[in-house]
């Protein structure tokens, strides 16, 4: 009798155990558009003072840009110009125009058929992430939108410094690895599934038993294919 109970409390730990982890990527993956990229062309057009300094700054800012360890010290200085000065109820007002200005515009697409497989995952009880360079905040204000339960996020931080806003961590290629792996015990879950469009995404992909790619660019295609050959599928999505 002993035996049958520890039989049946095992079958049920298994059953609640088998739970699947869905890793989303958000830029050109759920939406069409660089979110962060149209966030700073925003705040940058609203003021041609803030353009000038962004566009002098932009000879120190590249060579930060170019590597993944430092990208945040390059979308922190730009990011300081175009919010210095501002109180955190300004910064939270543009924040809330932009998304509506965002979300509003025709040219911005969220894809009809990534909404399907976010509310499709979530209905099977799957943990949901979107892993995004995207800022938290922006991430968040749009799914919020989607109105899509029990989705999480892994994104993109900014923090307040000397009167402006700064990139606190860059959720980007091999940070998004170490971000998930230390919000999630990847053992816990019997199958991961990653949703991408780039090859920036690879480190993230590898984490995977299989690999979603959402309307890659030939050049991508071909990495993430010599990458993960048969485990990946390719997706049209509109």
């Amino acid at each position: 009798m002993w035996n049958s109970y520890q039989d049946s409390c095992s079958q049920i730990k298994e059953i609640f155990s088998t739970v699947n982890l869905i890793l989303f990527d958000f830029d050109k993956t759920i939406i069409n558009k660089d979110t962060g990229a149209e966030y700073m062309k925003f705040m940058v057009q609203r003021n041609p003072i803030r353009f000038v300094l962004c566009f002098f700054a932009l000879p120190f800012t590249l060579p930060f840009l170019i590597l993944n360890k430092t990208k945040f010290i390059g979308f922190s200085v730009l990011l300081w110009l175009v919010t210095c000065g501002m109180s955190p109820k300004k910064v939270a007002k543009l924040r809330k125009r932009f998304i509506n200005r965002y979300l509003e515009n025709n040219a911005t697409v969220l894809y009809k058929n990534a909404i399907e497989k976010l509310i499709s995952h979530t209905q099977n009880n799957d943990t949901v992430v979107i892993v995004s360079g995207a800022s938290e905040w922006m991430v968040k204000r749009i799914i919020a939108k989607l109105c899509i339960p029990k989705l999480e996020v892994a994104c993109s931080e900014e923090s307040r410094l000397a009167g402006g806003m700064v990139s606190k961590f860059h959720c980007y290629s091999t940070n998004k690895v170490e971000r998930i792996k230390m919000r999630y015990n990847l053992e816990e879950y019997e199958t991961i599934i990653g949703y991408s469009d780039s090859s920036i995404d690879i480190p993230l992909l590898r984490l995977c038993n299989q690999q979603i790619i959402v309307n890659p660019r030939p050049y991508c295609s071909t990495k993430l294919t010599k990458s993960f050959e048969k485990s990946m599928r390719i997706v049209k999505w509109v």
